[in-house]
């Protein structure tokens, strides 16, 4: 990539600050601005990145540099303006994605609409056990490293978002297809939408001499796989479906994580142990376990990289323990996401008591999947809705977190409405016991109630 100067509008977020520590590292000027109240200047200033907390016009100064922007920016953002009125070339936080890999000779990608994060990370570790470790980037927080790397000039693996149909600018050698779902309702008007931009990533990656890891028990996978013309150019990994090639079986479920058997070709090959809860985990871990073989790595570096591997931050993480009251903070924010998050805990956990703290994201993803946000804390003995975090939408003509709350009443669950987190301390204050578990869930900004939560769990003893 040519030596250019780089502008983040909105810069503070795990993707967009991943991309600026990465084009910082390969010795690009790079700035940006954010108006997070938590916006990590210290991180920024040691990387030579000099930030702006206010989004003004006067930030944007040269029409020779590169303005990257994220879906969230709008239209009438003072900085886009002044970069439109100097004519600047403007992108998406997507298409750096992809210019950065394009510099790589192999190109690792994972997508679909739940586990990228995860899997992307479990990949990573396996990787780091040969030498050199791989470039990478993933949209997560990892325990004790970056979440960007560039040990390899060879190799990058990296996770990608299809919310804006920017994923298809990225030139796959390999991909990971997790799963496939209609989210993203305001760029996709369709399942089929979708389902047509997964395929032509897959044909990318089968263009380019790649092949593709699918997930056969998830449906839209499997309708891919069965009808794409080049089938044998898939690596098929499931749990139900026994005509996949890489499967577990007779899976365990313990307090420490999951476990379950190996079975490759219809042949028992290793136990295997995951410090993850939850069968979903399983899929990702059978994923980067697919992967890895196909790309001649041994089953021994595989097994130690999963059994050490700690997960991800804010994918179910134990964010404390005392009095015996456990609290987890979890990304979930859609309904499928929500679901398997409580099936894991409570498969592991079956004799604790469950108390979701809930925060909606986006009142369009909550208008448009409302009956299923509804019937998906199932396995939740507890419910606390908070108010949509909006980012960026308005409500109106929306489904809002008090129609939830009535809706999962109306569900038969034990479920309280509060307007503020204040109040939600209050309820949980309230009901709080030994022997429960407390699970923050959403995007939004409801992992900042880990310290007064962690403050009551103290109190409750």
């Amino acid at each position: 990539m040519i030596k250019q100067t780089y502008f983040f509008i909105g810069i503070n977020g795990i993707g967009m600050s991943g991309l600026a520590e990465i084009l910082a590292k390969k010795g690009h000027c790079v700035m940006g601005s954010d108006i997070s109240e938590s916006l990590n200047t210290d991180y920024f200033n040691a990387l030579g990145i000099r930030v702006f907390n206010a989004q003004e016009e006067k930030n944007v100064e040269h029409s020779d540099w590169v303005v990257v922007v994220s879906s969230a920016i709008k239209q009438d953002n003072q900085e886009l303006i002044k970069a439109k009125t100097l004519g600047c070339q403007i992108i998406k936080r997507g298409t750096l994605l992809s210019s950065i890999g394009k510099t790589f000779d192999e190109r690792i990608a994972v997508i679909g609409t739940h586990g990228k994060t995860t899997t992307t990370s479990l990949i990573i570790r396996i990787f780091s056990e040969l030498s050199p470790s791989p470039s990478y980037f993933v949209g997560g927080h990892l325990p004790g490293q970056s979440h960007v790397g560039l040990d390899s000039k060879q190799t990058f693996i990296t996770e990608l978002d299809e919310s804006d149909g920017s994923f298809l600018e990225f030139s796959p050698s390999n991909t990971i297809i997790t799963n496939i779902e209609h989210d993203h309702v305001d760029f996709y008007q369709t399942k089929k939408d979708v389902v047509d931009a997964f395929i032509t990533f897959v044909d990318q990656t089968i263009e380019n001499g790649g092949e593709c890891v699918i997930n056969i028990d998830d449906p839209l996978s499997e309708k891919i796989y069965k009808q794409h013309a080049n089938s044998d150019m898939f690596l098929t990994y499931a749990i139900e479906n026994k005509h996949a090639k890489v499967r577990a079986e007779n899976i365990e479920y313990t307090w420490q994580g999951t476990s379950f058997k190996l079975m490759i070709n219809d042949n028992t090959i290793e136990d295997v142990t995951l410090n993850l809860f939850g069968r979903h985990n399983i899929y990702n871990a059978l994923s980067a376990i697919s992967l890895a073989i196909s790309k001649g790595i041994l089953l021994k570096h595989i097994l130690v990289a999963l059994k050490t591997f700690s997960g991800v931050k804010r994918r179910l993480e134990l964010k404390y323990t005392s009095n015996n009251i456990m609290l987890f903070d979890d990304y979930a924010h859609h309904p499928t996401e929500i679901l398997t998050t409580l099936e894991g805990i409570y498969k592991s956990h079956p004799k604790h008591r469950i108390i979701t703290i809930f925060q909606p994201h986006r009142y369009s993803r909550l208008t448009n999947l409302f009956d299923e946000f509804s019937k998906s804390f199932i396995r939740s003995n507890e419910i606390i809705v908070l108010p949509v975090f909006a980012a960026g939408e308005t409500s109106n003509g929306y489904k809002t977190s008090k129609d939830l709350a009535t809706s999962i009443c109306g569900n038969s669950g034990n479920v309280t409405y509060c307007d503020a987190f204040e109040v939600a301390y209050e309820r949980l204050t309230d009901m709080v016991q030994s022997n429960d578990i407390i699970i923050l869930m959403g995007a939004g900004n409801v992992t900042a109630m880990s310290k007064s939560v962690i403050n009551i769990i103290k109190q409750a003893g």
